[in-house]
């Protein structure tokens, strides 16, 4: 049984859009404030989930260490 991008509802489109959103905005605002590129972090958390957000959250944690 093949699948179709048309055959996905609507909620779960909905769904992804909200989680992608959310992340982008945190991923901006977070490095907005520490003042990493906040505009390339916001862009990569609109594409991709989850990985944007555990790349910058090791990299925020490794210069908290230094």
């Amino acid at each position: 049984m093949k699948r179709s991008v048309k055959n996905v509802p609507k909620g779960v489109w909905a769904g992804l859009a909200a989680l992608l959103g959310t992340q982008a905005v945190c991923l901006f605002l977070g490095a907005r404030k520490t003042g990493r590129n906040p505009w390339v972090w916001g862009g990569a958390g609109l594409i991709q989930f989850p990985l944007p957000a555990i790349a910058y959250f090791i990299l925020n944690r490794q210069d908290r260490k230094k």
